[in-house]
């Protein structure tokens, strides 16, 4: 078959000229089962009309011969009005055949079902170019029928003609206002199906970006790159703030923070980033699991914190000869922290709760108090040197706790052996603390069972420095210290 305006070849089945793109209008065969109408039609009016002509043929069910029907059609009549009515009955004959081909083309070309049912017989056969002739003529009459449109994407597919299938269902995408959300839902994904088909991982991210269904857009989160999300709104603040940074889905957020394009050998965000005193320009983007980069946001910060006052140490630095409470202050809401080995404290460092016993011989603390917002002071330090006046040292105050205890028949021994069981008790000097107005070595029980493993206990003893005897300490109600004789 030739185009009728540029003579190009055509395949079977083509409406359009692929050359110049001329509609090509079919005139169809007849169908046998309507030629077969026709001829049934027209031998009942030739008998109709010999029976008016030849009242003596034979009837319907009698059979009318070869010579007989040539009499009928072919050999001259000498009757009156025989030749125009002869004509009367051809010319209605050929305007019957007329109308009924016109009739068959009108049914070709404007019936749905029919272009369906062509496109799915091509399409059976593999034609689906062909196919997808008859569900575009489709499509011309009934432009809304989005099963059309996404059996013609379907054809492009598997015909791997995936640009057209794209394009096909973005009409889908782009009528948003014809269509039920549940065909812009299919359209979405099989546009994303192609697309992952390809590995056009960008083409996703861009398509959904996009889309203003929410719904959608959440169904297929995990293709999307979004700019990452701040915890603060930029600005000026008097705290320290941990800033978080948020994605859509899984994936990396890089970022800096001193103005600077981030990139793949930036910092990876991990944990809240904390903002002390100064100025920040945060910037950062993301990528998802599939490699998709969003665009770099950025926040600017400035941070000013009020640095709390250092912390009040009641015992200035100094060579002492009596022990002494170490008793530490700050602004109501800060918390204390302290070290002993010359280190900065941090808050990480050891809490202050209470007064700190001065410990004997020399010694080093620094201080500091932290705000709410985790602004430390300044470092205060203070050094002592603690020497008592006693002939009575440390090791000899634990022995008289252990002499004290076998004497009461609580120990067995000097190694602290106990009566029943497989470990043994071991006394350390903990601290010397004014009571009472005297001044006493404080010593902690522990009991450490057969591998070695210590436990301290609830028992703490008191020696005094100056003499030697052994109490053991506890509290009444009030949490009063009472020291209570050993012997």
């Amino acid at each position: 078959m030739k185009c009728p305006k540029c003579g190009y070849e055509l395949a079977e089945g083509y409406l359009y000229c692929d050359n110049c793109g001329e509609e090509i209008r079919i005139v169809p065969d007849f169908e046998p089962e309507i030629e077969q109408e026709m001829n049934e039609t027209l031998s009942t009016l030739f008998v109709e009309l010999a029976k008016e002509e030849m009242p003596n043929i034979p009837t319907d069910e009698d059979e009318i011969t070869e010579s007989e029907k040539k009499a009928l059609l072919g050999e001259p009549q000498n009757k009156p009005g025989r030749g125009r009515k002869i004509g009367v009955l051809l010319t209605a004959v050929i305007i019957a055949l007329i109308l009924c081909a016109a009739g068959y083309s009108l049914y070709r070309n404007y019936s749905v079902p029919y272009q369906l049912a062509k496109a799915k017989e091509y399409a059976a056969q593999g034609k689906y170019t062909q196919a997808i002739g008859y569900l575009e003529k489709v499509h011309d009459l009934e432009a809304d029928n989005v099963d059309v449109m996404f059996l013609m994407a379907d054809y492009y597919y598997i015909q791997e003609k995936y640009d057209f299938a794209v394009y096909t269902l973005q009409q889908i995408i782009e009528a948003a206002d014809v269509y039920k959300e549940v065909d812009l839902e299919d359209a979405y994904d099989k546009i994303i199906s192609i697309y992952k088909t390809q590995e056009n991982y960008q083409a996703i991210n861009e398509l959904l970006l996009s889309c203003p269904d929410e719904n959608i857009v959440n169904t297929f989160q995990r293709y999307i790159a979004k700019p990452p999300e701040f915890s603060y709104v930029e600005g000026n603040y008097e705290e320290v703030i941990p800033l978080k940074l948020s994605a859509n889905t899984s994936g990396k957020i890089y970022y800096t923070l001193d103005g600077s394009e981030p990139d793949a050998d930036s910092d990876v965000y991990t944990a809240p980033i904390f903002l002390e005193t100064g100025n920040y320009t945060v910037k950062a983007y993301f990528v998802n699991d599939y490699g998709i980069k969003s665009d770099v946001v950025d926040n600017t910060y400035r941070i000013d914190l009020v640095e709390p006052a250092a912390p009040e140490v009641s015992v200035y630095s100094g060579d002492y000869y009596e022990p002494y409470m170490i008793e530490v202050s700050a602004a109501e809401d800060c918390r204390i922290y302290y070290t002993t080995d010359s280190t900065d404290p941090t808050e990480d460092s050891l809490l202050y709760t209470s007064a700190i016993p001065m410990p004997l011989g020399k010694s080093v603390y620094k201080f500091i108090a932290l705000s709410p917002e985790g602004v430390a002071s300044d470092v205060i330090m203070r050094t002592y040197k603690l020497t008592l006046n006693t002939e009575i040292s440390t090791d000899i105050a634990i022995m008289n706790v252990v002499h004290a205890l076998m004497r009461a028949d609580v120990l067995l021994d000097e190694q602290g052996s106990l009566r029943g069981m497989s470990g043994h008790n071991a006394y350390k000097f903990s601290a010397v603390s004014r009571i009472d107005g005297g001044d006493y070595y404080v010593i902690c029980e522990y009991y450490e069972d057969a591998p070695g493993m210590q436990t301290k206990t609830d028992r703490i003893y008191g020696v005094n420095i100056q003499d030697g005897s052994v109490f053991r300490i506890t509290y009444d109600d009030t949490g009063k210290i009472i020291l209570i004789p050993l012997e």
